[in-house]
């Protein structure tokens, strides 16, 4: 049985303009949700994190914190109702990348701001939600197969 649920996609500021917390505080004071699951990219410390984990919290999430970006708070506090972050992390600093290799921390001052991504990305985010997806769609809907929920998410 397919429970009740709304779905947002509010994107990034530098697309639309509009803060993300602010766009899911505005859809949560008119839609009144009982809760509220955010999914976001995250920031890793070890290459072999990226696109491999997942992340879920009831602490919210700050967009943008792992790169230095940081933007209003998604959580609880911000929202009035309970919030369950997911995320997986899909960029690693260059110094985390270095250490992890095992290399040379001796880098630039730039390189501090320089983030890296691996050439697949784009592969790896599908299968990454794809996962995410049948969790969220099993947490959500009760009783749902994976069989269901394939045509949901296909």
């Amino acid at each position: 049985m397919l429970s009740p649920v709304a779905v947002i996609t509010p994107g990034v500021m530098g697309t639309s303009g509009i803060e993300s917390a602010d766009y899911i505080k505005w859809v949560c004071d008119n839609l009144k949700p009982g809760r509220v699951v955010v999914i976001d990219a995250l920031a890793a410390r070890s290459l072999d994190r990226l696109c491999r984990t997942v992340q879920v919290t009831d602490t919210g999430v700050t967009p943008g914190s792992g790169v230095g970006n940081s933007r209003s708070a998604v959580n609880s506090k911000t929202l009035g109702v309970p919030v369950v972050a997911i995320g997986v992390p899909t960029v690693v600093d260059i110094r985390s990348l270095l250490a992890d290799l095992g290399g040379n921390n001796s880098v630039t001052p730039t390189s501090k701001e320089m983030i890296v991504t691996p050439r697949n990305i784009d592969s790896e985010v599908v299968c990454a939600a794809r996962v995410v997806a049948y969790a969220v769609n099993c947490a959500l809907h009760d009783g749902l197969t994976l069989e269901d929920i394939d045509m949901l998410v296909g």
